[in-house]
């Protein structure tokens, strides 16, 4: 099972990585706002809220426009890897 700690340590990874490649694109401050109501929501709230951004997440990428380059491209990939639901619960350990 994903631990909170490891899912905010990846996508904290990945903040910084599209802060550094991205700046001015939507998904960075997408990301960055997701990340930071992620990290203060706990439980059913935590399952939820992320619940939330990976549905969102490649909407707003897509209307971006851009192709991530490999570092990117490897943290988002794998932060999705960590979408483990089933029948709406989420494989994390809360």
């Amino acid at each position: 099972m994903v631990s909170k700690e490891k899912v905010v340590q990846v996508m904290s990874e990945l903040d910084r990585a599209l802060c550094e490649y991205y700046p001015s694109n939507s998904i960075t401050q997408y990301v960055s706002e997701s990340l930071q109501t992620i990290k203060n929501s706990n439980g059913v709230a935590f399952t939820g809220q992320l619940q939330y951004f990976l549905n969102h997440a490649p909407i707003v990428k897509i209307s971006d426009n851009i192709e991530f380059n490999e570092k990117v491209q490897a943290l988002w990939d794998k932060l999705f890897s960590m979408n483990e639901l089933g029948n709406n619960l989420w494989g994390a350990s809360l």
